[in-house]
């Protein structure tokens, strides 16, 4: 049985645990970012975490599938093409000077971690983290997507188990509760700008790599579900967290790491999983910034890649040492303000770009077609056949050459999964 479509729900699921991933890193996981933004304003955070998965499921859809129009590999590429040169430009010094910012911020996330758990040296953690994203960097770009996408649904059930004793445990005075959590300080003055602040520090970290993800996906309906779906995971985890801080909010508001302290009060089995799931969100997105940093500098030299990144990661351990609780309340404000920016853009340029994308989604499936005919031993390759290829990819975003490549592996991974089903 052959695939007629580029439509592939492994692949969307792929691709929206691996948003989740890049999106969701030290902060979101271990609860600080959730207390700084929501948590903070009382009640009005339970609205606020609605707010930001709606749009958490737009701007994931429409970075991705504009990543994918262009088959990216770094920001630049698309930011280029869909704003003025001077806004390209402002927003290449911001995204890389946030990918640097917030490379020594989960270093020093995972250091935090580590310490809480087992009493070590805040640069223990930090050193091991470093020493992961500099050997992870160098390995095959889908090995490095299948490892930023394995820890979210761990998270999401360990999330659900923390739900399940709320529920189920003594009754909560959540009037209290909310009272006390709007005590804890802010660095934002109100909800609605906390929601947008949130957002935009959110994609300035993840947005580089979240380009050069959709970048790799051929099918754009791929990158544009997978990003409404990961989107929408990104909400449930921060809807689903703030209410576990809320519950126990008098017990854990002033931790480091919050949700870890949540969790070890369930059981100390518990604690540990979920030392090692934040240890792995704080890892995914430490590399994807990391990760993308030295794209931004290498560009599609390999050797050069090699060199720049062992630079990038030991900086960001050196910069680790600052702290990270007091990281995160300084610099995620100001890297969400710079954000709005790109927001902006974002939006702009995906409006902009609906009748691109729409002509690209139907040459690509034409394109899939014909490849899958050219295959096809039982079926005759004419030189009209190769006209007609050659005049689509000639309309393509994508490189002619590239195109042809990438879709031809596109075709024989189908291939031979319809085969093994058999």
């Amino acid at each position: 049985m052959e695939k007629k479509k580029l439509h592939s729900f492994s692949k969307i699921l792929s691709i929206a645990f691996a948003y989740v991933g890049i999106v969701t890193g030290a902060g979101l996981a271990t609860g600080q970012e959730i207390v700084q933004y929501f948590v903070s304003f009382g009640f009005a955070g339970i609205f606020g975490a609605v707010a930001i998965s709606i749009l958490f499921m737009l701007f994931g859809s429409w970075i991705l599938s504009l990543g994918s129009l262009y088959q990216s590999d770094s920001h630049m590429e698309v930011i280029e093409d869909v704003s003025y040169s001077w806004v390209a430009k402002i927003l290449d010094w911001a995204l890389t000077f946030t990918c640097f910012v917030m490379s020594f911020v989960m270093v020093a996330g995972a250091g935090s971690n580590l310490a809480q758990q087992f009493g070590t040296p805040t640069w223990v953690g930090s050193l091991v983290c470093a020493l992961a994203i500099l050997g992870v960097s160098f390995l095959d770009f889908d090995k490095v997507t299948a490892a930023l996408g394995v820890f979210t649904p761990i998270v999401l059930v360990m999330l659900f188990i923390g739900l399940i004793t709320v529920v189920t445990g003594p009754s909560i005075d959540w009037s209290s509760q909310f009272g006390l959590a709007a005590e804890l300080p802010s660095s934002i003055p109100n909800i609605g700008l906390s929601v947008i602040n949130y957002l935009a520090m959110c994609l300035m970290t993840g947005t580089s790599m979240l380009f050069v993800l959709g970048g790799n996906v051929m099918g754009i309906d791929n990158a544009e579900r997978g990003g409404y779906l990961g989107g929408f995971f990104v909400g449930v985890i921060s809807l689903i967290t703030a209410i576990l801080l809320y519950s126990k909010i008098d017990i854990i508001g002033t931790d480091p790491i919050p949700m870890l302290t949540f969790m070890e009060d369930i059981h100390p089995w518990v604690g540990l999983m979920m030392f090692i799931v934040i240890f792995g969100m704080i890892f995914n997105t430490g590399f994807s910034v990391c990760y993308s940093l030295g794209k931004r500098i290498a560009g599609e030299d390999d050797s050069k890649f090699k060199k720049v990144m062992p630079i990038i990661v030991l900086v960001a351990f050196g910069l680790s040492l600052f702290g990270f609780q007091e990281l995160v309340a300084v610099m995620y404000p100001i890297i969400g303000y710079i954000g709005i920016v790109l927001l902006i853009t974002v939006a702009i340029a995906f409006f902009g770009s609906r009748k691109d994308i729409m002509k690209e989604k139907g040459l690509r499936a034409r394109i899939y077609a014909l490849m899958i005919k050219r295959q096809d031993k039982n079926q005759p390759w004419t030189k009209k056949d190769k006209h007609k290829m050659d005049k689509l990819v000639d309309k393509s975003f994508s490189d002619n050459d590239e195109m042809k490549s990438d879709m031809k592996e596109v075709v024989e991974e189908y291939h031979d999964f319809d085969e093994d089903q058999e």
